[in-house]
């Protein structure tokens, strides 16, 4: 689903009116209704609520008339409050605004400090507020009147749901401008804008709908709008499909290059990721000093015991039994654990540089090129980043709040300068493709902010593309997915005690949320297959 700014929904409008003969009247027709369906549904007792509808005189106050006739129609109680003149009212708006007042419903208008004081008691009395005063084209923070009213309703017991945005929100960023309204639910219409999704806006946001107001596909995709926001819809056709003929071998084999001397457990966690998404065969590289470990605890795992300085990370003499692992596998997922000390920077350096086959690069993987992010690309063979905001701050040389302010362009810029994919993680994590397109992932909760949990998704990563999957598809199914179990193991153990385990006991049931199990209708034991 694409997230739009303000100017793409303004032009999306604009070619819905022109190219395909929607009256804008129509449109906001059917917002007001999509507005009264929203709040029917979530509000079975909305006959006995008191409401108070706020309407500007733009766009967003014609949403709310067209809501304000409908709601009078059905007979509900309410009281509308106009913030202008009604002369100021225009176009569509205006011609709901007089529809509105040939039911004898006239809104009260709000000019002054004195008109808001003499309104305060209706704000009082209600205890569901509908927010149509600012649409999404603010262009500067809110002042004066408006900065009183918005602290009042936030201040207010009652709940307010937002007609599109909430006022004072912009609809062209995630920051906060300025005063706003809080709302508890959001009705947005067609498509996502940028304050519904990206903090810290996204917070203000409540609740967050989104309607169908009839315009066409077409007037969307016209656009060619390239950040978009993931859907399990959209990821179910992702999903590798297993043929009842199959082996082990059909699925992949990766190679997992990971862990040190006291953080075998990054390597356990990527090897298990990846055998949790999927993949057939999992070898993993280890230091020599860690293998017996991991054959106790993963004993799904085939290893590779490989030369160790004193500190217990990789030598680079370990490169040769590194590039004869290669041949027959798909995918090779290198990084997590593996330390920065220089022989081993040295050694994931000209691995990098050798591979041929897909590489899923993490944590000390990515830490190895800090400051020379020139030497990875994508074009000798596809390769997968999948930093945090620290870890993209080392790459790139730049303060990690910069990283933070700029996630979208910097990570947008990064995948096209290097034909990669890159997954930068953090809420609401980013898929950046070679292509420009950003994919957004809803999934994941503070919980997953745990020792661990990185590793798993590399795993999944690798376990994907093994599979057969390419990268960017891989990245983005495997991020929903990862925060997918994320959810569901918050929901069994809370976010606070959440570990990077429970992402993975949980992974399957996150699976069968996308695509439900098979029923198996097996008569007799005569039909048999193979286990390995």
């Amino acid at each position: 689903m694409e997230i739009l700014t303000s100017q793409q929904m303004r032009a999306i409008d604009r070619r819905a009116i022109g190219a395909f003969g929607l009256p804008e009247v129509v449109l906001m027709e059917n917002a007001g209704l999509q507005l009264l369906t929203y709040l029917c549904g979530a509000y079975p007792d909305l006959a006995v609520r008191r409401l108070l509808l706020l309407c500007g005189p733009g766009n967003n106050g014609g949403d709310t008339f067209v809501l304000a006739r409908h709601l009078r129609n059905r007979g509900h109680r309410f009281e509308a409050l106009l913030f202008g003149r009604r002369r100021e009212v225009r176009g569509s708006a205006a011609m709901n605004l007089k529809a509105l007042e040939k039911l004898g419903v006239s809104p009260r208008e709000v000019r002054t400090p004195a008109d808001w004081r003499r309104a305060l008691a209706a704000l009082a009395e209600c205890d569901l507020v509908i927010d149509g005063i600012l649409g999404t084209g603010l262009s500067r923070p809110v002042q004066g009147l408006l900065a009183r009213v918005f602290a009042d309703v936030n201040q207010a017991e009652a709940e307010v749901v937002a007609v599109d945005v909430p006022s004072g929100l912009s609809g062209d960023t995630g920051e906060i401008p300025g005063p706003c309204i809080a709302a508890d639910a959001t009705v947005t219409f067609a498509r996502p804008k940028m304050p519904h999704v990206f903090p810290p806006a996204e917070a203000l946001c409540g609740d967050l709908h989104v309607a169908d107001i009839s315009i066409p596909p077409q007037a969307v995709a016209a656009e060619r709008i390239d950040l978009l926001l993931q859907q399990e819809s959209d990821l179910v056709p992702l999903l590798p499909v297993r043929r009842a003929d199959s082996h082990k071998g059909d699925y992949g084999h990766a190679l997992v290059v990971a862990g040190s001397r006291g953080k075998g457990g990054a390597a356990r966690m990527v090897a298990l990721g990846a055998l949790r998404a999927g993949c057939g065969l999992v070898t993993a590289a280890v230091p020599a000093s860690l293998q017996n470990g991991m054959v106790l605890r993963a004993m799904e795992v085939m290893t590779e015991g490989l030369p160790e300085g004193p500190e217990g990370a990789l030598s680079a003499r370990a490169l040769p039994r590194l590039l004869a692992q290669l041949p027959g596998k798909r995918v090779v997922a290198i990084g997590p654990g593996l330390t920065s000390h220089p022989e081993t920077k040295k050694l994931i350096r000209d691995l990098v540089a050798h591979a041929r086959v897909p590489v899923v690069l993490d944590a000390d993987g990515i830490n190895a090129f800090a400051g020379d992010s020139a030497a990875l690309s994508g074009r000798r063979r596809p390769i997968v980043l999948t930093p945090h905001p620290g870890e993209m701050g080392r790459l790139l040389g730049v303060p990690t709040d910069r990283i933070q302010s700029r996630r979208i362009d910097m990570a947008r810029s990064f995948a096209r300068r290097h034909g990669c994919v890159l997954v930068l993680k953090g809420h609401r994590t980013l898929i950046a493709a070679p292509s420009g397109r950003v994919h957004v992932n809803p999934t994941g909760n503070p919980g997953m902010a745990t020792g661990g949990s990185g590793d798993v998704l590399t795993g999944i990563l690798a376990g994907l593309i093994a599979q057969g999957l390419g990268v960017e598809e891989a990245a983005r199914l495997g991020t929903y997915l990862h925060g997918l179990a994320g959810d569901l193991a918050a929901g069994e153990v809370g976010e606070m005690p959440l570990m990077a385990r429970d992402i993975l006991e949980q992974f399957p049931k996150a699976l069968a949320r996308l695509r439900p199990p098979r029923d198996l209708d097996l008569p007799s034991s005569r039909h048999g297959g193979r286990s390995a």
